[in-house]
């Protein structure tokens, strides 16, 4: 009886926020990549695009920051995560109930891909 604009099932949102750090994580890992990739490079103006991204580096820290701030009040810790060649896995408890999370590798960098267009103000529909 419930309605699809209810309110997540707090098992929803446990997952959603355990997704959004996973998701920020490779992000942070991905712009980290990146930054070493551009210094190596021979650009006119290598520093403008190392800002750029090390700002939004910053913005992701400080997004994780307010979801574990969110997780530690619902109870949810993140207790290992595993990068396997499928997929990343990531073993959590919530509550005192053990659960698992896992995303393919596609996945994964759609939603990261998603996320970093976000931050540079990017449709990718067009």
């Amino acid at each position: 009886m419930s309605s699809s604009s209810s309110a997540p099932s707090p098992a929803d949102e446990d997952h959603r926020l355990v997704k959004g750090l996973v998701v920020r994580t490779l992000l942070l890992d991905v712009l980290e990549r990146d930054i070493r990739t551009l210094e190596t490079l021979l650009l006119k103006m290598p520093e403008v695009y190392v800002l750029s991204l090390t700002r939004i580096q910053n913005q992701v820290l400080k997004e994780m920051l307010v979801v574990r701030k969110q997780m530690r009040k619902r109870g949810v810790k993140i207790l290992e995560e595993k990068r396997e060649t499928e997929g990343i896995e990531t073993i959590y408890l919530c509550r005192g109930y053990w659960q698992r999370f896992y995303m393919l590798w596609t996945f994964a960098r759609n939603e990261v891909k998603q996320e970093l267009s976000l931050h540079l103000n990017i449709d990718l529909t067009q």
